[in-house]
């Protein structure tokens, strides 16, 4: 567990936040340190970085009255900056680890000009929830079906087996309307001979490998962007 994402936390951090930044009247704090190491940031700077990058990716073209879903939301990264945005009208936000999802509770939900939502799942995960009780690809995402006008999911593929990734994407089909948008990160970074390779700690997936799995699940390739935030991002459309 040294090593773990979540070795960090304690369930007080849902209640804390980052000690140079402490609370501002009417202002989302920056979460404590280890529940920003738990989303992959090593410095307020990175994730602020990451969250302003991926809001704008998110809203580029959300439509009016967009529902977004943030598969992974952690402890609000892209939430909070897309807080205010008139243009969102529900937003569903999920993860594995309840310290985050507790802090998006106390801290983002309050500010929520619309309807926001963050639902904890105890889904099993070597790396960021070790004492899980649910598989992977038992997961049902918290939105009735052809629902999500945009969903993303942030570094999640990059910790997702390939059992999980494959229930994932088809989930994601599931909730998007036609005509929606899906916006999914990876790594691609495989061994010679190799098409999805890794543990939760890090999975790398060969480009067309995953737009295969995509496309059986029902989703087409519409735009990539080979270098995003350190990652190769895919969007999706329904087929």
């Amino acid at each position: 567990m040294i090593d773990s994402a979540i070795s960090r936390i304690s369930s007080s951090d849902s209640t804390g936040f980052h000690p140079l930044y402490t609370g501002w009247t009417r202002v989302i704090p920056i979460p404590p340190m280890s529940l920003l190491y738990s989303v992959g940031a090593i410095s307020v700077e990175k994730f602020l970085a990451a969250a302003d990058a991926w809001a704008q990716l998110v809203t580029q073209y959300a439509p009016e009255n967009a529902a977004v879903v943030d598969i992974g939301c952690g402890c609000g990264r892209t939430a909070r900056l897309l807080v205010n945005n008139r243009w969102i009208s529900t937003y569903i936000g999920f993860d594995v680890v309840k310290e985050n999802i507790d802090w998006c509770r106390n801290f983002i939900t309050p500010h929520w000009h619309g309807t926001a939502e963050f639902h904890y799942f105890d889904v099993y995960s070597k790396e960021y929830n070790p004492a899980g009780t649910m598989r992977g690809d038992q997961l049902m995402f918290p939105c009735t079906t052809s629902s999500s006008d945009v969903v993303f999911a942030s570094s999640v593929f990059t910790h997702l087996l390939e059992p999980d990734a494959v229930h994932y994407l088809h989930e994601i089909r599931r909730v998007l309307k036609h005509g929606g948008i899906a916006r999914l990160s990876t790594h691609n970074d495989v061994p010679p001979g190799q098409r999805f390779s890794g543990s939760e700690t890090r999975i790398d997936i060969e480009p067309a490998y995953f737009v295969r799995l995509a496309a059986e699940a029902g989703l087409k390739e519409q735009d990539r962007i080979d270098q995003f935030c350190g990652q190769q991002v895919f969007v999706f459309r329904p087929a």
